[in-house]
């Protein structure tokens, strides 16, 4: 016979499902709330209008709490203190809270911006309202990826033992800001053959995904530190880093000439013009060239200690990768201030060509490739003639011209990442066995490594299912073979081998955290190389 639940078991149900209940709001409530309160935020903006705060000002609120978060949690990493493990958890939140009411801020402002242009234009029309989410250009794609990255943080970090890990997140959803910063946050007209409501559910499937990929990549840096992975040999990585960044920025002439040049615009509306043309900033070329020969300096002595245990060897190596990180923080720098300092632009760079009538040559194309002529026609244009081009435009636009950080942010972005990951690698060389005790154990990590990469598998595969239903909407072809598509293939395809792997043969620890960092480096790219390498459908995102 079946025995009767008794009244005490009842409640000791009820309590146990109370108290579910009450651990799965307490784990969420920090994310809904900062969710909510951006929605709050964003009703104050339709009700206050534009004297509200700018969605500008709040994504540099949001970048300062990532920031101060990450400090803080620094701080608390090195000494324990309750205090500063609250302050950087709460601060996380407030970033999450800014970064999306950032983004939707932007989406009203954006909505009036465009009808201000339609009542301008005579147009009474009122676009349907989802025209205009603020998924247009890679600022906007920014914020979602900072605010993807913020939101799983968070989710991770309210566990406490887990909180640690917004030392390693954080920082990168700020250079993420940081680069959203000196993209600009103009407005953009979407082109009439992308409006489609594939497109919100789309991008918006990409940012999160690449936020989830980059706590992925924040954990399997971090199970490496735990694993005993050697921070020199880190250090070798963040040093291979570091070269291929100085060697590829300013058009490959830091290597090459010893020189950085920086694009100069013109004013435009809505978006400032790029001109063809690069001005050198002084001393910024000889101090990277310094900061990437200290770099194989560095590079040369940790392999030497690594492989033969010279241990005078690993000395010298950190004392150049302390010169490395002082010489790129200089660069940046006299970079910053060179900008800001320079006028006369226009005759600047006149003197600078008296000296390189080449760049001449070299702007006459840049100006030739943008107007569409045939093969033929483009062959038959002689060097003169290339030059004759570029001594024309700098004539009719000289007294114009303008310096602006935001020339190309990747290169200052890069920038920014070589001396954070210089930065992390010299950091995590003190107290480093301190550290990897504070950390969770190997288990822990992996296993969250796991998760976070499903999530980004299940994100990719949405991304390449959404957009190639948009694309086939838009373009009438689900699949072109786009650098973009391309991109988005082979990072979904690494995550697919990260899980194959795991699940077939078993593949835990390293190996999987080592197909995280690839997986994640190759969202990376799709997400910044394509709008400014590589020429495509997809360089307006």
């Amino acid at each position: 016979m079946e025995r009767a639940i008794s009244a005490k078991e009842i409640n000791n149900i009820k309590d146990l499902s109370m108290s579910r209940r009450a651990e799965f709001i307490n784990y969420y409530l920090p994310a809904i709330l900062a969710v909510a309160g951006a929605f709050i935020m964003l009703f104050i903006r339709i009700e206050v209008g534009q004297k509200f705060i700018s969605d500008v000002a709040l994504m540099m609120l949001a970048l300062a709490c990532y920031v101060l978060a990450a400090l803080f949690q620094l701080t608390n990493l090195y000494a324990a203190s309750r205090m500063a493990e609250l302050i950087s958890f709460f601060s996380a939140i407030l970033g999450v809270f800014f970064n999306f009411s950032s983004w939707l801020v932007r989406w009203v402002n954006l909505y009036e911006f465009e009808i201000a242009q339609l009542r301008a234009s005579g147009n009474a029309e009122t676009p349907w309202i989802f025209r205009y989410i603020p998924f247009s250009n890679l600022y906007d794609l920014s914020l979602a990826f900072a605010f993807g990255a913020g939101l799983a943080t968070i989710l991770i970090a309210r566990r406490k033992n887990l909180r640690i890990l917004t030392v390693f997140s954080l920082p990168l959803a700020a250079i993420i800001l940081t680069l959203a910063r000196f993209i600009g946050g103009e407005y953009t007209n979407l082109m009439p053959i992308l409006d489609s409501y594939w497109r919100p559910i789309h991008v918006g499937v990409a940012s999160l995904s690449y936020g989830v990929a980059l706590v992925c990549f924040a954990v399997a840096v971090a199970y490496l530190i735990k694993d005993n992975v050697k921070i020199e040999a880190m250090a070798i990585w963040a040093g291979a880093f570091a070269l291929g960044v100085f060697a590829s920025i300013s058009k490959f002439s830091v290597f090459t000439e010893f020189v950085y040049r920086i694009g100069i615009f013109l004013p435009n509306s809505p978006k400032p013009l790029l001109t063809p043309f690069r001005l050198e900033i002084p001393y910024v070329g000889p101090l990277l060239v310094a900061s990437g020969v200290l770099s194989l300096g560095m590079i040369a002595s940790f392999l030497s200690y690594l492989y033969r245990g010279n241990e005078k060897a690993r000395k010298i190596g950190y004392w150049m990768l302390s010169g490395s990180i002082l010489t790129v923080t200089l660069a940046i720098a006299v970079l910053v201030y060179g900008v800001k300092i320079t006028d006369n632009v226009g005759a600047r760079l006149e003197a600078q060509l008296a000296q390189n009538p080449n760049g001449y040559v070299t702007a006459g194309r840049a100006l030739a490739e943008k107007q569409q002529l045939s093969a033929q026609e483009f062959s038959r244009i002689t060097p003169l003639q290339f030059e004759q081009m570029g001594r024309q435009f700098l004539q009719a636009n000289k007294s114009a011209m303008y310096l602006s950080l935001n020339t190309n942010p990747v290169e200052l972005s890069g920038l920014i990442m070589v001396l954070v990951a210089l930065g992390f690698v010299a950091l995590f060389s003190f107290r480093t066995e301190q550290l990897r005790e504070r950390l969770p154990s190997l288990d822990v990590l992996d296993g969250l490594m796991y998760k976070t990469a499903c999530l980004a598998f299940a994100g990719l595969a949405m991304l390449l299912i959404t957009g190639a239903i948009w694309a086939n909407e838009s373009w009438g072809r689900p699949w072109g073979f786009d650098s973009k598509e391309t991109g988005a293939l082979v990072a979904w395809l690494t995550y697919a081998a990260f899980l194959h792997a795991r699940i077939s043969r078993g593949w835990t620890g390293r190996a999987s955290a080592y197909f995280a960092i690839i997986g994640f480096l190759l969202v990376v790219f799709t997400y910044l190389g394509v709008s400014y390498l590589l020429p495509g459908l997809h360089s307006y995102a």
